[in-house]
């Protein structure tokens, strides 16, 4: 059964997508593990990493998309399968052969989705509160489904704490939260960790930080140091890795789909090191 790994912050523009596909590269070309990107951010921003505009505007038009798939999933017991495009991705492995990474496609339609979800079960004068419960619920039960699809199911989930964040949450083994060394990250990664861990805040000061299922990762850090000390502040109260991803523009061009494939040392050029870095490190949490 595969590894759920969530990456998600209630803060936008952290890198959340940026992160999610590289570890989708990094864990099937160096790792050779079989993995599944499900996108559920209604941006699509990863969806579109790997599969350039004309495939993604393909799958909203075939509903192979995550909107689609939960919807159905109201009214019928349509496999996940069904809505999975299959070998994405513009890089190879070591043997020229395209990387083992599937997708679930995000969709522009998936925040409408999750309010009709909500209106589908606050049916018959329901709650409101366990009306949610249960849309929650739903996204949990249908996400779990992709268990025995891959090695790695990594959920990259959209900014805020949405019913399909909060259950991506619930499944995940492990949760990533990237975070832009700044003083608003602070306050964001103390709200996301407590609903990680669903503890309020002097629970989860009191749980040893190994003993946690989250990990931080500083992303878009400036040269020069001024970053650390944002960096060391968090790290105080929450466990982060020692791998720094660095604001570098090779990074930056590395999330352009390309019709040819190629392999990670020329899709990231000099970025390829702390993504190495990042991808050994977590190869000692991530059991797969």
């Amino acid at each position: 059964m595969g590894y759920f790994l969530a990456v998600a912050n209630r803060k936008g523009g952290v890198g959340k997508s940026t992160i999610s596909v590289m570890l989708a590269h990094a864990f099937a070309v160096w790792g050779g593990k079989r993995v599944l990107l499900i996108d559920l951010d209604a941006q699509s921003n990863s969806s579109l990493i790997l599969t350039g505009n004309a495939q993604w505007i393909e799958a909203q038009k075939s509903s192979r998309n995550i909107a689609a798939y939960i919807e159905d999933r109201m009214y019928g017991q349509n496999p996940i399968a069904d809505y999975i495009m299959r070998g994405v991705g513009d890089i190879e492995t070591d043997d020229g052969k395209p990387a083992p990474i599937d997708l679930l496609p995000g969709s522009l339609q998936f925040e409408d989705m999750q309010d009709e979800l909500i209106s589908h079960y606050s049916r018959h004068n329901t709650p409101f509160r366990q009306a949610k419960a249960r849309c929650s619920e739903h996204f949990r039960r249908a996400l779990h489904f992709a268990a025995p699809l891959a090695d790695l199911i990594i959920l990259d989930c959209a900014p805020g704490i949405s019913n399909a964040t909060q259950a991506a949450l619930r499944l995940a083994d492990q949760v990533i939260v990237p975070f832009r060394p700044d003083s608003v990250s602070e306050f964001a990664v103390d709200k996301i960790s407590m609903i990680i861990e669903a503890k309020d805040a002097e629970q989860l000061i009191a749980t040893p930080h190994n003993e946690r299922k989250y990990k931080c990762l500083a992303n878009y850090v400036r040269p020069g140091g001024q970053d650390q000390v944002f960096i060391d502040t968090i790290a105080a109260d929450h466990p982060t890795l020692v791998t720094q991803m660095p604001m570098s523009g090779d990074l930056a061009n590395a999330f352009f789909w390309s019709p040819e494939r190629q392999t990670l040392e020329e899709k990231y050029g000099t970025a390829v090191q702390p993504m190495a870095a990042l991808f050994r490190e977590l190869s000692a949490y991530i059991p797969v």
